[in-house]
This record gives structure tokens, sequence and C-alpha cells, in this order.
């Protein structure tokens, strides 16, 4: 497997280090760190993601018009990774302490949970 690659964002003047990493063929795992420090705490959230290459098979055989209701095919942009860092401060994440956070995003994608 190939190593994640490291991309960097901007939230509210403050820059971050993130990467993504498949789970399974259903999620994904978002990495994101202070920018400054390698040794701050690190946020990882488990995201719902339907990769179409590991999934071909089950999306192409759905039923027309509704793959998007059973699969999650939107993509893990930096959009996504800004709302989720947003989220994750104002549940409370403090990414200049050491430590890992981890959450879940919904399935809908807009709050940040514990996971089960």
């Amino acid at each position: 497997m190939a190593r994640p690659r490291i991309r960097r964002i901007v939230v509210e003047d403050i820059t971050y280090k993130w990467t993504v990493g498949q789970v399974d063929a259903g999620r994904v795992r978002v990495k994101v760190w202070h920018g400054a420090s390698e040794r701050g705490g690190t946020l990882e959230v488990m995201v719902a993601f339907d990769d179409p290459w590991l999934n071909f098979g089950p999306i192409v055989s759905a039923p027309a018009g509704r793959a998007a209701e059973v699969f999650e095919l939107n993509p893990i942009a930096p959009a996504l990774i800004a709302r989720m860092i947003k989220l994750a401060l104002e549940a409370g994440w403090q990414a200049q302490h050491s430590g890992t956070t981890r959450l879940q995003l919904t399935h809908d994608r807009e709050r940040l949970e514990s996971p089960p």
C-alpha cells in the first residue's frame, strides 16, 4: 500500500496537516494535526466513503438512480476537512496538546460523534 500523502490546510488562520487512509471498502480514516508541531494532538475521524474502485460491482448493479442513496460516493475534499476541523475544535479538540482524539463523522456529514 502506498504511503499516505500529507496535505496542508489553513483553517481560521492556523495551518494543519492531514492525511486520508483506507480502512475498508466503506470507510476511510482522516488524520489531522497542527501544522507547526509533529508532537501535538492528533484528530482521527472515521468517515463513510464507498470507494468506487473497491465497490464497483455493487455500485453498478444497484437499481438505476439509487446508488447515491445506498453508497457514500462524495470524496474527502478540503472543504470537508475544514468542516471536520471546525467541528472538532467546537467539541473541545486541542491540536496543540498531546494525545489522540478519535471521532466519527455522521452519515449526513453534519456532526462528529464518539465512536461506538
